[in-house]
């Protein structure tokens, strides 16, 4: 990942100012294009781009933003990675979702959170279960990892594609995604995901 020398204190404005707008974008729904031109925005922000122009030109600045926190976010949002203290709000834990999907008696293995793709162990104190999540464009990173574990342990691993309100897979692609995991013997889920708020350290 490219990074620029900066001042921690710069460093820290920047990050926290950039976080801070993306968080009143629905910036996880976006298309990439959409993306791409808000990357001009924050060039020309003074106090973004403003910031970094003593230490980077522009198309470093670009790149920067697009390798560095931007790639970072989703799981900065999950409280994952040194970015996650610079979201003002992140998604609830995984724990909420697995249980409403699972029940109660599943509970995640302390210490068993891990990320690219996001993932866990969850146990009901008989079997150990392995389930990774993400939005519906990851969805080939998930199945590949669940197919790498499915090798590996007893239990069905679980695919959890997640999506935000106002958000629908659509049904061809979701016909598409069931019959991939049918097919590589992995179980898949669907739910929506919700905020909280988070004050940036």
């Amino acid at each position: 990942m490219p990074d620029i020398s900066l001042p921690k204190d710069v460093r820290d404005a920047v990050l926290t100012e950039l976080y801070r707008q993306i968080g009143e974008l629905p910036w996880m729904m976006m298309p990439g294009r959409q993306k791409t031109r808000w990357y001009s925005e924050w060039i020309e922000d003074p106090s973004i781009g403003g910031e970094l122009a003593d230490y980077q030109t522009a198309e470093g600045m670009r790149v920067w933003l697009k390798d560095g926190p931007l790639k970072e976010y989703a799981r900065a949002i999950e409280g994952v990675g040194p970015y996650a203290r610079y979201t003002t709000r992140r998604l609830t834990p995984p724990s909420g979702f697995l249980r409403a999907l699972l029940g109660q008696q599943w509970r995640v293995v302390p210490e068993s959170i891990g990320e690219k793709p996001m993932h866990c162990l969850i146990s009901n104190e008989i079997t150990q279960r392995y389930v990774c999540w993400g939005g519906q464009r990851t969805y080939r990173d998930l199945l590949w990892a669940a197919i790498n574990e499915a090798v590996r342990l007893r239990a069905v691993p679980l695919i959890v594609v997640y999506t935000f309100e106002g958000e629908q897979v659509q049904k061809s692609q979701q016909k598409q995604q069931e019959q991939l995991a049918e097919h590589c013997g992995v179980e898949l889920m669907y739910v929506e995901r919700r905020w909280k708020q988070h004050d940036p350290a």
